[in-house]
């Protein structure tokens, strides 16, 4: 039997994407990779085409990573461009490239899943998206190329079973709550970004809501905001929401940037954090060490969620470690503790 790339990277211990970079005289291999894979193909007698064996064994060596176009959005897009830097370095680790794009075209609509799919340019899909149609996620499976979703918790609608690596959001939504009940806060407010929110912000919103209850507090809707993520709200707050600030001694932004506002115009109107109101955001973004006071805050661990969607996903472009059953994998959060609180 003829050899394949596949035994050239037994041989090797290095990835398929390896081989076939050295095969190609990738510059992002080392030169001495390249040149024990040629050695190691030279003695199996492999010929190598770099077109038909990409299409046969479909190693491009780039992996796609679908967003939603909503997350292009400065303020929106601290936490996930935090994520995707992540993502980005741990797949250079393993020698892949990544396309960024959002799911669909922002101006005829049209997929640009089934756009990859057709030009056969991907080996994977990293999905960090909540919105993705069931018709494409058949496509990804028709054309058995994996897909991880990381983030996002897989919707009950969607019929094809994949892995997902996401953040346990009520655990966090209960953990920022709580610490304010601990600290003596006995009107907790709640601040959302967007009106109805997606499912992690409805996740947090149920873990506040539980923590409430659980300590003998009303949850009351009244003491739920939902507002646009952005500091321009946060900054506003003071002026717009002064009837609902009233009596307020904690507030849970359940966005950081929403925070940083309104940390912002109580330091310039003169009122005490975290002595009059104590604050706690959610993400942990680095700015969260360079407001005035420093800003507690959920961190969400998005290099542990980074590292497990990129394994993960090129385990399964080399067919290693494959499971019958998917795998859905909840990663607690952890509350920081600084100046707000």
């Amino acid at each position: 039997m003829s050899a394949t790339i596949k035994d050239i990277a037994e041989i090797a211990g290095v990835s398929l994407s390896t081989v076939s970079r050295a095969l190609n005289d990738n510059p992002k291999v080392k030169q001495a990779t390249k040149d024990e894979i040629k050695k190691i193909a030279k003695s199996l007698n492999f010929e190598f085409n770099a077109g038909a064996r990409s299409l046969s064994s479909r190693i491009s060596g780039n992996i796609a990573l679908v967003y939603d176009a909503f997350i292009d959005q400065f303020e929106v897009s601290l936490y996930i461009n935090q994520l995707f830097l992540e993502i980005r370095h741990n797949l250079e680790d393993m020698d892949m490239d990544t396309i960024l794009l959002t799911g669909y075209n922002q101006k005829t609509k049209e997929s640009n899943i089934k756009r990859l799919l057709r030009k056969q340019k991907v080996d994977g899909f990293l999905i960090v998206h909540d919105s993705i149609s069931n018709e494409d996620y058949k496509a990804i499976k028709k054309a058995e190329i994996p897909i991880v979703q990381l983030h996002m918790v897989p919707r009950k609608d969607v019929s094809v079973r994949f892995d997902a690596f996401y953040t346990d959001n009520f655990a966090g939504g209960r953990m920022a709550t709580r610490h304010l009940i601990e600290l003596g806060c006995k009107k907790i407010l709640t601040v959302l970004p967007f009106e109805g929110g997606n499912a992690e912000y409805k996740a947090r919103l149920l873990g506040y809501k539980h923590e409430l209850e659980s300590n003998g507090f009303k949850y009351s809707e009244k003491l739920v905001l939902h507002e646009e993520c952005s500091y321009s709200l946060g900054y506003r707050m003071l002026t717009e929401y002064k009837k609902l600030l009233d009596g307020v001694d904690g507030i849970f932004f359940q966005s950081d940037i929403q925070a940083f506002g309104f940390l912002t115009a109580a330091r310039e109107s003169g009122i005490d954090i975290p002595g009059k109101i104590k604050v706690v955001g959610y993400d942990d973004v680095p700015m969260c060490e360079s407001v005035i006071p420093n800003l507690t805050t959920v961190h969400q661990p998005r290099k542990e969620l980074a590292k497990l969607s990129c394994n993960k996903i090129v385990d399964l472009i080399n067919k290693k470690n494959i499971s019958s059953t998917p795998s859905c994998i909840s990663l607690t959060p952890e509350l920081v503790i600084r100046d707000s609180t």
